[in-house]
């Protein structure tokens, strides 16, 4: 029982950090306050909401919302964590060049302007806002009427859901608003989400190092000895002599 109410906290928890805007987050969040009584509030307490939830981050996550970069590295090389530290190194070296290697070749063979997984996306979102109806109010700033409405401004790339703004790629609603104005999608997308960039990201190697030009290994050059102690300056400390 206990694990269920936990796990069902941290679902509302999700909710609130994912929840674009301030006055769907603070709904949420009274829920989750009035669900999780006072753990929630001591939980909550010392938390600045600009660093977790993404109504209050001013910022663009590109759609990432953890920061587990070392864990996933450390389950990346897991195989090589218990190898002497040179090996260690050597074999990281040799792992990041092969994942740089093929993804440059992968990437060479994109010919669109979004990466896929991107281009992908935008094609879904075109498919569920296409029954939306969108009102032009000038040149730039559109209205979508789906559930509920938002101001979309193509110009600024701006989205009062505030979603365009958090990932830097264009929501649903905007979208919808961009196939009705001059500009072109791919031009409202970050520059982070093109192959181009995705290929630049790539573009340097990462060379062999041969073991032939590598130093003749000693064992007694690995060998860690203890720190030197120095005595600290003072008189030295009276021995006991037992009576």
């Amino acid at each position: 029982m206990e694990n269920g109410f936990k796990e069902h906290l941290i679902r509302k928890l999700g909710d609130c950090a994912y929840e674009p805007t301030v006055t769907g987050f603070h709904a949420l969040l009274e829920e989750l306050k009035r669900k999780g009584k006072q753990r929630a509030y001591n939980f909550l307490s010392g938390l600045e909401l600009e660093h977790w939830a993404n109504a209050y981050f001013r910022g663009q996550r590109y759609g990432e919302m953890t920061s587990n970069a070392a864990e996933s590295f450390n389950n990346w090389i897991k195989e090589a964590r218990n190898l002497p530290i040179t090996k260690l190194v050597d074999t990281i070296r040799n792992q990041i060049m092969c994942q740089m290697s093929e993804r440059r070749d992968i990437a060479n063979k994109w010919n669109g302007i979004i990466c896929p997984t991107f281009e992908t996306n935008l094609q879904d979102s075109f498919n569920s806002s296409r029954s939306w109806n969108v009102s032009k109010a000038n040149d730039d700033v559109f209205e979508v009427h789906s559930f509920p409405s938002v101001t979309v401004d193509v110009g600024r790339c701006v989205c009062s859901y505030y979603q365009w703004q958090i990932n830097g790629f264009p929501c649903e609603h905007a979208v919808a608003a961009i196939q009705r104005s001059a500009y072109n999608l791919n031009d409202c997308v970050e520059k982070y989400f093109h192959v181009e960039n995705y290929r630049e990201a790539y573009a340097a190697a990462i060379f062999p190092i041969p073991s032939m030009e590598k130093p003749n290994f000693c064992s007694s050059d690995f060998i860690i000895l203890p720190p030197i102690v120095k005595r600290l300056a003072g008189r030295p400390r009276k021995s006991r002599i037992p009576s």
